[in-house]
């Protein structure tokens, strides 16, 4: 019962403003499908339950699992090449399951995920994540209005911050703003309300080009990253979605009784 209360509560989230009211949390996502093989079912409304982009949608995404090669002792690493998606600053890594003192998987996440410090890197971390690279392929007036993540155990010392063309900071999404929003206990491991698929959308003067995960304590962990180009955020809240799979399972009903 405590479980259903705490999904009523995340998909009948309002909609929350942070600073400079440039970025919303609209809701949170949960795919009813597998995500990407990791087992967590959370990613972007955006990409299919393989975790691929739905064709035409203009989003990306990067999972760590090292689609293209290159990855570490456990397969993790970057899908994307580096001249495109670049991380600088602070220490990160890329893992599979928890590490006590180091990182924690996000909740039902069996596949790979980032996260910082490093277990003997130095607090606090700042590691800017830049898409300077993709967006040049792009046109020079390209970038990026909406970023998805699975954000794990949310922690109040875990924050967000974005960053135009010119280096300028357009907003800062703090751990303890998502944590008051979802109804979330700081680092929480488990719970569906500290273990949130993050969807945040930017308005057109304010897009950006590179975001930055900043910690203050271990650790930040992410997982199933989308952007998009000019993405609407028209698409089905959790909510909406059951009713479609409630309408959906009733018409079937009705077919089978016809046949009958």
């Amino acid at each position: 019962m405590k479980n259903l209360f705490v999904k009523a509560m995340l998909a009948a989230a309002a909609v929350a403003s942070f600073s400079a009211h440039a970025v919303s949390v609209n809701y949170t996502y949960t795919n009813t499908n597998v995500a990407g093989g990791d087992q967590s079912g959370k990613t972007s409304p955006f990409l299919t339950a393989a975790n691929v982009a739905t064709p035409g949608s203009n989003v990306f995404v990067e999972t760590f699992g090292a689609r293209n090669g290159g990855g570490n002792s456990q397969g993790c690493g970057l899908d994307t090449p580096s001249n495109l998606v670049s991380l600088n600053g602070g220490t990160y890594d890329f893992r599979k399951g928890t590490v006590a003192g180091v990182a924690a998987a996000p909740a039902g996440d069996s596949g790979c995920y980032a996260y910082g410090p490093t277990a003997n890197g130095s607090l606090p971390d700042v590691v800017t994540v830049n898409y300077s690279g993709l967006l040049s392929t792009l046109g020079s007036n390209a970038s990026l209005n909406y970023l998805g993540l699975y954000y794990g155990s949310i922690d109040t010392y875990n924050d967000l911050m974005f960053y135009n063309a010119n280096g300028d900071l357009i907003t800062t999404v703090t751990g303890a703003s998502l944590i008051a929003q979802f109804n979330g206990t700081s680092g929480n491991q488990s719970a569906d309300s500290s273990n949130i698929y993050v969807n945040l959308f930017f308005s057109p003067a304010e897009q950006f080009t590179s975001f930055a995960f900043s910690t203050t304590g271990r650790a930040f962990e992410m997982d199933n990253v989308a952007v998009g180009i000019n993405v609407s955020n028209n698409v089905p809240e959790p909510g909406s979605l059951a009713l479609l799979g409630i309408g959906l399972a009733g018409l079937a009903a009705a077919r089978k009784r016809k046949k009958a």
